[in-house]
């Protein structure tokens, strides 16, 4: 195989790369460095990106040979790697460091995880009132537009109004009113 942990961890960060041994499909996701201080506006970019290369690894795997079943994809994290990922590669050196920055910045654990659930997770549209109100706010969801991801009910039970009228509001009310409401 033509590619080495070197090629992972020496690229720019966050990246993603999809790995393909003929069996299975990996999307190996890297991490978010320290230095670099996470805005509101790039984790809606890196969601956008990873569902986006979510989306390429499936639509690969199911292009792969149209005569079988598509081979399973997986999510790997930075740093904590399993076995099946690493014994692909001529040599491979687990790094703590990596692994301590990617749980801190995300809800992951080093068991194998399909492709098909976190983009699902990604793609989710409507969320209960409540977790649109908690912090952290679910993963993907644009903080500044928090109002389009609640169902009908919980919209007029939050904003006291239905979408009609919230949306011919003029947009500084649309926001005052947001915020009045913990919406944004």
């Amino acid at each position: 195989m033509p590619f080495l942990q070197e090629d992972l961890y020496s690229a720019p960060q966050p990246a993603l790369f999809l790995v393909d041994n003929h069996h299975e499909v990996y999307l190996w996701q890297g991490w978010w460095p320290i230095e670099n201080k996470i805005t509101g506006s790039a984790r809606i970019r890196w969601a956008s990106d990873r569902k986006s290369a979510m989306e390429t690894v499936l639509q690969y795997s199911r292009g792969k040979n149209l005569k079988k079943p598509p081979p399973k994809s997986y999510l790997i994290h930075a740093g904590l790697e399993p076995l099946t990922f690493t014994n692909m590669f001529p040599s491979w050196e687990h790094r703590e460091d990596i692994a301590e920055i990617t749980e801190m910045d995300m809800e992951v654990s080093n068991q194998i995880i399909l492709v098909e659930e976190v983009l699902a997770k990604l793609c989710k549209t409507i969320y209960p009132l409540a977790d649109l109100l908690a912090r952290p706010l679910p993963e993907g969801v644009d903080p500044l537009k928090l109002e389009i991801y609640l169902t009908d009910e919980d919209f007029e039970f939050a904003l006291d109004m239905t979408r009609d009228e919230y949306n011919a509001l003029p947009t500084w009310k649309q926001v005052n009113l947001k915020k009045a409401k913990g919406l944004f």
